[in-house]
């Protein structure tokens, strides 16, 4: 099986992974849910933790944790990204 398929197959499956994950679990694990008055949302990252899969945001007043699955399907579709550009690179180098 060449790289591009290998690409391919990592892409669908973190696709897959993500959505299925998503919809069945929800995509956010939890929140703190405190109550801002008169307050503009301004979202920003506030925590990545590779070891653990761990992405929080927060919009300022509450934050929010993302299900460890769903960055996990996003690591498979890079990934899967990555081998396929490196097999496109090499059947191009062959000819």
């Amino acid at each position: 099986m060449g790289l591009q398929r290998v690409g391919v197959l990592l892409i669908g499956c973190g696709l897959l992974l993500a959505t299925l994950s998503a919809v069945t679990l929800g995509a956010t694990a939890g929140s703190t849910d405190a109550r801002c008055v008169d307050h503009d949302p301004v979202y920003s990252l506030s925590e990545i933790d590779l070891a653990d899969l761990d992405v929080s945001y927060t919009n300022g007043c509450n934050t929010i944790s993302v299900q460890p699955l769903v960055p996990a399907g996003g690591g498979l579709v890079v990934l899967g990204t990555l081998v396929g550009v490196i097999g496109v690179g090499r059947q191009r180098h062959r000819r």
